[in-house]
Order: structure tokens, then sequence, then C-alpha cells
């Protein structure tokens, strides 16, 4: 079983983009989609998630979330697979990470206007 690693930067909070992360119907953005049959263990306090099946061979990961400042959070996945095609993994966890913090960033920029009164 090969391991791969990648980080990304992203502009937001580490608490609004480990809530996204964590929420249940965005689980299906990034994890395995065999992920039905398997497992996921949250710890919100570190902001970290782990998932993987229960069968051996399956992939599974770890991603985590570090706070970088006020506005700004580092995303760390981890994955372990059999897959051979290791410039195909890293370019889907590349593409994954890019897309999540994309649609954190736009979830947390939604809900903060909808948070603003006085709109006319």
């Amino acid at each position: 079983m090969e391991t791969f690693h990648y980080t990304a930067t992203a502009d937001l909070p580490a608490d609004e983009a480990f809530a996204f992360i964590s929420d249940t119907p965005n689980l299906p953005r990034f994890l395995p989609q065999n992920l039905a049959e398997g497992w996921l263990r949250t710890d919100a306090a570190s902001r970290q998630l782990a998932w993987g099946t229960e069968s051996e061979g399956d992939d599974c990961g770890e991603l985590r979330v570090i706070d970088r400042g006020p506005a700004q959070c580092e995303i760390a996945i981890t994955l372990h697979t059999d897959r051979t095609d290791g410039n195909q993994v890293r370019a889907e966890l590349a593409q994954a990470v890019a897309a999540l913090t994309h649609q954190a960033s736009a979830d947390a920029d939604e809900q903060r206007e909808d948070q603003q009164a006085g709109w006319v």
C-alpha cells in the first residue's frame, strides 16, 4: 500500500473549514465512494477526520485542518491506497482539496451574507 500526502493553504478560518469538511452531506465530495460500507472518525477538538473500510486493501486516509491565523488554515490530507497511478492520485488529491476549500469559502461567505441585515 502506498501513502500519498498533500497539503494546501486556504484563506478561511480553520474552524469554518473543518465545520464544512466534517459535515456529513459534504463528505462524498472528497471521500472514496465505497465509504458507505466503511467507517469515519471525527475529532472536532483536533480538527481531524479519519476514514476507511472494513475490507483489506481499500483506500483509507486522514485529513487535518491546521489553524494558520484568524483567516487562514492549512488542509493536510494523507491517503493510503493500493493504486499504482501515483501521478493521477496526486492530481486527484490536489483537485479534491482545491474543490473543498473553494466550496467551504463560498459557503462561509454565503452564511456571513445571510447574517447581515439592512440590505435595501
